[in-house]
């Protein structure tokens, strides 16, 4: 056998004891699966965010059109009720009559708008009160991701026990979003600057 056929045998022996040693680490062959977990529970939770956004504008005009509506009855109403006024002063009992039976059904018109409108009003409080816990579920699991393939670059078994941490801390906010169980208090801008701060300390380390 030649030097040059035993060297490449050797590069050859050497590629799969490195390449069997690779699969047989666990944090190396296990963390890209965990951030692939990840990015899927990620776009789960960013969907669920962008539709409480769409239900919350959805609302808000409805709301909107509803009180603009319920305005509009409310002057229709004030005016039948100063002409029934005014003919009863004129002592006419008919036209008085006519006149408060149109105020009556535009006061109880006006009464099931502004009923309507208030329900637009909860629905739209309510679908903004969940995508804040979406939207912290978001950020959090973002630095998770970050966290999961840092330690995977340099093997660092804190970050990637810190990337579980916030990926629990992101589903319990991301569930409680869905199912509004807790009152969990939520601050996705004070969530995001510690991110950032946290990142940026990390990058410091690397240095």
């Amino acid at each position: 056998m030649s030097e040059t056929d035993q060297g490449e045998q050797s590069t050859l022996l050497a590629f799969r004891k490195e390449l069997k040693d690779a699969l047989h680490k666990p944090q190396h062959s296990k963390i890209p699966l965990f951030i692939a977990a990840l990015a899927a529970l990620l776009s789960i939770i960013s969907l669920a965010d962008t539709e409480t956004d769409k239900i919350a504008m959805s609302a808000h005009i409805e709301s909107a059109n509803k009180f603009a509506y319920f305005q509009a009855k409310n002057i229709r109403h004030t005016d039948t009720e100063i002409a029934a006024r005014l003919f009863e002063k004129l002592d006419a009992p008919k036209l008085a009559a006519y006149w408060q039976e149109k105020a009556n059904r535009y006061s109880d018109e006006k009464l099931e708008i502004f009923k309507k409108a208030r329900a637009q009003e909860k629905i739209r409080k309510n679908a903004l009160a969940k995508g804040d816990y979406y939207k912290v579920g978001v950020t959090l699991m973002q630095i998770a991701i970050v966290l999961a393939s840092a330690s995977m670059v340099v093997g660092g078994g804190s970050l990637f026990a810190m990337s579980l941490i916030l990926t629990l801390v992101s589903l319990v906010y991301s569930l409680n979003g869905a199912v509004m169980l807790y009152d969990i208090p939520t601050n996705p801008s004070g969530f995001m600057d510690w991110g950032e701060g946290m990142l940026q300390q990390f990058q410091k380390t690397m240095t």
